[in-house]
């Protein structure tokens, strides 16, 4: 992590961190927060194997943290790990950082990250099964480079998204002060109030709200529009989807 990439902002500044389960607004989320608040959303600082540590091992996680101890860095944190990475030293991140977990629809995110896979490897990199339909994708098991965001093997890309998304939100219900939730259809249908949220439980100042671009440094950026999923789903992987998750989507209010 070169010191040449940070930027510092006003003593006492907390930091500010953003997870999600890939394809699920995390730029989105990021820009929204650079651009109103005064963060950084890119250089971003990416807790991913480019760091060159043992991600599996809390300590070498929070020996990067810190790092940067007490400084008001305001390039943002990305990462797509699940809680189960960083569950051993949660006390102290919330402390350094104001940790953001933004969740999608997991229709659209299939169907999102599906695009970039298939895009992935017909660039020669192997990300994660790259299968010549939705249908096909939504019941394979992960592989290839995604699996660095994984403890367990998983049955299904299903799955693994609700593995990720049900450890931080229940994590968040039960831990209210250390966990600020972001629902994507949020974000993206009532942005002004979604700002206004953020601003108040933060304690951020807020003056002239300002939606960033949908095409400012995200990676393949989609449409970004909700039920896109409809126009790549047959009924049966509809029926599959909530076989799978129909719990966890009418928790999440997407049923």
């Amino acid at each position: 992590m070169p010191k040449a990439t940070l930027t510092l902002g006003k003593p006492g500044t907390k930091k500010v961190a953003i997870i999600s389960h890939e394809r699920s607004g995390t730029h989105f989320l990021m820009n929204s927060i650079s651009i109103n608040f005064g963060y950084i959303a890119s250089p971003r600082i990416d807790l991913d194997f480019n760091l060159g540590l043992n991600l599996y091992a809390p300590v070498s996680i929070l020996s990067v943290l810190k790092r940067l101890h007490n400084q008001p860095v305001l390039n943002i944190l990305k990462s797509h790990h699940p809680i189960d990475f960083l569950i051993d030293i949660m006390d102290y991140f919330t402390e350094q950082f104001y940790v953001f977990y933004i969740y999608r629809d997991p229709r659209d995110v299939m169907v999102s990250f599906w695009k970039l896979l298939n895009d992935y490897r017909s660039k020669g990199w192997d990300e994660g099964p790259a299968t010549r339909t939705v249908s096909e994708f939504i019941r394979a098991q992960p592989r290839g480079a995604i699996l660095r965001y994984q403890k367990e093997q998983e049955p299904t890309m299903l799955h693994r998204w609700q593995t990720n998304v049900l450890g931080w939100v229940n994590y968040a219900e039960k831990n209210k002060n250390k966990v600020i939730t972001i629902r994507y259809e949020d974000l993206n249908n009532k942005f002004d109030e979604e700002m206004k949220r953020i601003a108040k439980i933060t304690g951020w100042n807020l003056s002239e709200i300002k939606r960033p671009s949908k095409y400012q440094n995200v990676i393949n950026p989609g449409k970004g529009m909700n039920g896109t999923y409809r126009e790549y789903f047959a009924p049966e992987d509809e029926d599959f989807v909530i076989e799978v998750l129909g719990n966890t989507m009418k928790k999440l209010g997407y049923l």
